[in-house]
């Protein structure tokens, strides 16, 4: 390949059915407009300031460094994010720091706030199985903003992996634990079908029942009727006392008082 003189900086045009798609003068503009979007209205130091500190913020949750937080916070609004959404609260989240967990939500971070990728601060402590985080949150009463088709995609995944840390942790966030996927089965549905009796006594333990539907009609009761040892965890509460999904609720609304 023969190398361009030196100090040549010229493009050749792209030329496709007759029109210039690569002209060397409106790279330059275009390079000139992306380069400086984001110093309108803005001083360079301030820009610099502004995508420099969440970073830094980030690190000092990491380090769990209280002091330079303190100080970053105090230039910054609190939720402040990274390029990748992420907020100082994501980060504490993600390890489980409950002390800076504390300390951020007293700044009045917000723990809704969702990231690139769509997570939430609460997201973050589940998904690394950080359950102390989650119930913290759980009871500064947060939620974990998710589509509850994909909660229960993901909760019927650590299902099938024998992921009980997982589980627990979405259990500690408060979903209900009959949550549908998107052919309405649930984690007890998958769990009968694998014939996981460990996991089925458990997710009875963290609320889970045999009676919802799915798009077939079937519950997860149905389909384990040829199955003695599973009906027998089932039995008597779900077989003679509490039959259907209404029966149960006014039963637990009965019971709860």
């Amino acid at each position: 390949m023969q190398r361009p003189a030196k100090g040549d900086v010229h493009f050749a045009p792209i030329v496709v059915n007759g029109t210039v798609v690569r002209d060397k003068k409106f790279l330059r503009g275009l390079g000139k407009v992306l380069k400086l979007q984001w110093l309108l209205g803005k001083s360079i130091r301030r820009s610099l300031i502004d995508r420099i500190i969440p970073s830094c913020a980030c690190r000092a949750v990491e380090n769990n460094d209280f002091t330079s937080l303190r100080e970053l916070l105090e230039k910054m609004d609190s939720s402040c994010e990274t390029y990748d959404e992420f907020t100082p609260l994501h980060t504490a989240c993600e390890l489980g720091n409950l002390e800076m967990i504390e300390f951020l939500l007293s700044k009045g971070v917000s723990p809704h706030h969702q990231n690139r990728f769509g997570h939430c601060p609460m997201y973050m402590a589940i998904k690394n199985r950080h359950c102390q985080a989650v119930k913290l949150m759980s009871m500064k009463g947060v939620t974990v903003r998710l589509h509850p088709v994909r909660i229960a995609m993901e909760m019927i995944q650590a299902v099938q992996n024998g992921d009980y840390p997982l589980l627990y942790a979405w259990v500690a966030s408060g979903v209900d634990m009959d949550i549908k996927d998107y052919n309405e089965r649930t984690v007890m549905h998958e769990a009968v079908d694998l014939g996981d009796k460990l996991m089925i006594a458990r997710l009875l333990d963290y609320g889970a029942t045999p009676l919802e539907r799915d798009v077939w009609g079937q519950t997860a009761m149905d389909n384990a009727q040829n199955d003695t040892t599973i009906m027998a965890l089932f039995e008597p509460f779900f077989t003679v006392h509490c039959p259907t999904k209404q029966a149960y609720l006014l039963y637990m609304e009965k019971h709860s008082h």
